[in-house]
């Protein structure tokens, strides 16, 4: 992570004077991809790579943002109220959009940004962006939102300003992380416990293809709409569903005919997801790692089949790890379409396995796949 008189320093040297600086982690997903939107169940957890924010508020403007690790500066006399293309300092106005709608006027602003989450690697370095600026403008401003609240103005910010309607699950897991720990989260009524990650000797590593992907383009999208699809058909029939969480198995088999064959796969391969959590929280719970293994191999099975966002990259390095020493299970993670596959492996077995993963990736596509080891970390704090 970015230390705090490093970037207290650089803010210095940039504007003269002394910031508060804030950070915000990334996250990774153990299981329950694509269920968070659904109101479904997932698990996930902070990781030890943040995005950091030095920042001080200014009587007058304009704003001035750095972002240090893109080499790109803005400024502004006024806070914009619609997104421009897909510019990176969307994510920051629409977090500043969202507090506007609460009431509260934010002062202009001075700051620099720096990050060390892997960016496309479906690691939610943009919720991690949304989510610290969203705890500091709550600091700098008064304004007293709880984390849950600070949660739902991240949120709004991807879904309403940058246009990518994900769940909440991102900016959850980056304000609400604990170390040593993951959430296992009801995204329908945000209740959350916390699941102590008692590895028993294991790793959680992650595999990135090098494949960027651009969730907003359309694909994240369209699958949220052919999952509402489904939820419109049971409401048509008088069934009281909000989401697909609200509709069981046996009900969705039974209305099979009556649906078409992509919109039924969509929506079998969340509730099907759903149900993994549960038993993978209560697998890892009793160390139980071989059937902990098995969810995490039949969930991409169903993202890769049902839900169709993996791609050839994932779906290799899924298969390079399945059957060598050491390793329980492994998915995809993420939205799809690139970033990592995350897999839990005996710590003993990690060097090996790189070795010989990075070797067959780099013979099919011509680059070698980065690697972490997945250590967790905190939620959303001042330094």
């Amino acid at each position: 992570m970015v230390s705090k008189a490093w970037l207290s320093g650089l803010f210095e040297a940039e504007f003269g004077s002394l910031p508060l600086v804030f950070q915000s982690p990334g996250r990774i997903n153990l299981i329950g991809e694509h269920t968070d939107y659904n109101g479904g169940w997932v698990m996930p957890a902070g990781i030890d790579k943040a995005c950091s924010l030095a920042i001080l508020p200014l009587k007058e403007g304009p704003t001035t943002v750095w972002a240090y690790d893109l080499l790109d500066k803005i400024s502004a006399n006024t806070f914009p109220e619609a997104a421009t293309d897909s510019h990176w300092s969307n994510y920051i106005f629409g977090v500043c959009l969202a507090f506007s709608r609460r009431g509260v006027k934010l002062p202009h602003f001075q700051a620099i940004v720096s990050s060390d989450i892997p960016v496309g690697a479906g690691l939610s370095s943009s919720a991690a962006l949304e989510s610290v600026f969203a705890f500091a403008f709550n600091e700098i401003s008064g304004a007293g939102f709880d984390s849950m609240e600070l949660t739902r103005i991240a949120r709004e910010a991807e879904n309403e300003f940058v246009g990518l309607q994900c769940g909440i699950m991102d900016m959850f897991a980056s304000i609400h992380a604990r170390q040593d720990h993951a959430i296992r989260l009801d995204c329908r009524s945000l209740a959350y416990e916390y699941v102590p990650l008692a590895m028993g000797g294991n790793k959680i590593l992650l595999f990135d293809t090098c494949l960027k992907h651009d969730l907003a383009s359309s694909e994240y999208n369209l699958r949220r709409q052919e999952c509402e699809k489904v939820v419109h058909h049971f409401q048509g029939l008088g069934i009281e569903a909000q989401t697909l969480r609200d509709i069981t198995l046996p009900q969705l088999l039974e209305a099979a005919p009556d649906l078409d064959p992509v919109s039924f796969n969509r929506a079998r391969f969340v509730l099907e997801e759903n149900e993994r959590v549960e038993v993978f929280a209560e697998a890892m719970q009793t160390g139980n790692w071989a059937l902990a293994g098995e969810q995490l191999y039949a969930s991409h099975a169903g993202l890769k089949n049902d839900y169709n966002v993996s791609c050839r990259e994932l779906d290799f390095l899924v298969d390079a790890v399945r059957g060598q020493p050491g390793v329980w299970g492994g998915r995809m993670m993420g939205g799809g379409f690139g970033g990592c596959t995350i897999n839990i492996v005996a710590a003993s077995a990690v060097d090996d396995l790189v070795q010989k993963v990075a070797s067959a990736y780099l013979n099919v596509f011509g680059v070698e796949p980065k690697h972490y080891i997945a250590s967790t970390g905190d939620g959303a704090c001042m330094l």
